[in-house]
């Protein structure tokens, strides 16, 4: 199972009415770090989220969790290349 694109996590939470900067305020996150958990693992950002739009923090990233919803601890080095999750080429490649 694959990871939520950004993009689609994104429109969920715009259909509902806020933002990733929106949240971020309310939560104290900055939105830069919201951001951020569309691509690599942050905790903080990924439960605020998940709370927001209702669905378990693991269906929306499972390359993130166990299928029983425990995160996975440490993260998977795949996890902190978004370039390599989501077929992007950085700059030089």
């Amino acid at each position: 199972m694959h990871d939520l694109h950004p993009e689609d996590i994104k429109a969920a939470i715009r259909k509902k009415g806020a933002t990733l900067s929106s949240l971020g305020k309310r939560h104290g996150i900055e939105r830069r770090l919201m951001s951020i958990a569309l691509t690599r693992p942050h905790r903080a950002a990924e439960e605020v989220i998940a709370e927001f739009l209702q669905v378990p923090a693991h269906h929306i990233w499972p390359s993130r969790y166990h299928p029983n919803g425990n995160r996975l601890r440490p993260q998977p080095l795949r996890n902190r290349q978004p370039s390599a999750r989501f077929g992007l080429r950085g700059a030089g490649a």
